[in-house]
């Protein structure tokens, strides 16, 4: 193993791994190289490991086969693995061009072309997918997002939505099935520390959750589609819930569209939250039930309790319309 040191110099361990380096065809190149990078206090902060490193420049690196490994009291918090990168270890950032996976506590992560950045302006570090990603979370949302029999499958919307979907491309897959899935064009992954993580998600989002209380055989799923939305990962400020690794906020805008087996809703905004135990749409609000048909109104709540629709309308807020719960079978 070769390491290197903040100033950047070679600790060549063991005689035959000299003799590895030397016979590297590239003149600045090593193999099985890890590089630290550590915090004001003298801490490692993140860790690049990589089958091949070339220096480009003083403190810039093109790897093959990086894996870093972002940490939090000491420990991986986070681990991303590619093909290649380039990595500039004196500005804390990276990139490269093909898929990255990321592993975290509660979600798994893959997408291209990706960039790293650390201490962001608003995170301790972020990383991005600029064209298109997608991101399992381990948890399903538990919430207000009712479900209900599907007396069609055939012709129910995550049917249609998931065939017709643009994130139908087949490499890489996750590594396994999650209850819940999200797409974007683009993706900012944000480390706020303290198990905290916001996932940001842009142009054509969608958002498929399993429902896993639902008593039925098939599985049951509402979706959520709109222009941006933002995810949050860990314990909300406050909050007494035990929040771990599970989706807490679910905040999306631009033509949103919340898609249920029996009942369809949209908005300009949507937003949940775990603590909050409900579904609240905003501006141009609408839901349509396939028996009791459509009401209008400046704001839809869809209770967790029982999945009821409560819209409310008028200028004022005043007049309501009830819609009967999302019966589960």
């Amino acid at each position: 193993m070769i390491f290197f040191t903040p100033n950047n110099t070679f600790l060549i361990v063991g005689f035959l791994l000299t003799i590895t380096l030397y016979s590297n065809p590239a003149a600045n190149g090593a193999f099985e190289v890890r590089i630290p990078t550590y915090d004001q206090e003298g801490r490692i902060n993140w860790e690049l490991q990589a089958k091949e490193v070339d220096t480009i420049d003083d403190g810039v690196y093109s790897a093959k086969k990086p894996k870093m490994f972002i940490l939090e009291n000491s420990k991986p918090a986070t681990i991303a693995t590619s093909d290649s990168g380039t990595f500039n270890i004196g500005k804390g950032s990276a990139n490269g061009s093909d898929y990255m996976v990321v592993e975290g506590e509660g979600f798994e992560a893959i997408g291209r072309p990706w960039t790293f950045e650390e201490n962001n302006e608003d995170a301790r570090n972020r990383l991005a997918f600029s064209e298109h990603g997608k991101i399992g979370f381990e948890e399903e949302v538990d919430s207000g997002f009712g479900t209900g029999v599907v007396k069609n499958p055939s012709h129910s919307s995550i049917d249609t939505d998931a065939g017709t979907s643009e994130f139908s491309y087949k490499e890489p897959e996750f590594s396994k099935e999650y209850p819940t899935t999200a797409f974007g064009n683009k993706i900012f992954l944000d480390d706020l520390g303290d198990g905290k993580r916001r996932f940001i998600l842009i142009e054509d989002v969608y958002i498929k959750m399993m429902d896993l209380d639902s008593n039925s055989s098939m599985h049951q799923f509402s979706t959520i589609t709109c222009d941006w939305a933002e995810i949050f990962l860990g314990k909300e400020n406050n909050s007494t819930f035990e929040s771990f690794g599970k989706i807490t906020q679910i905040h999306a805008l631009g033509n949103v569209k919340l898609n249920e087996p029996l009942r369809k809703s949209s908005a300009d905004e949507l937003r949940w939250s775990q603590q909050s135990a409900q579904v609240d749409l905003f501006g141009n609000a609408k839901v349509f039930h396939q028996e009791w048909g459509e009401a209008k109104g400046e704001k839809i709540i869809i209770l967790e309790e029982d999945g009821r629709a409560e819209v409310i309308g008028g200028n004022q807020g005043r007049s309501r319309v009830l819609l009967p719960p999302l019966n589960k079978n």
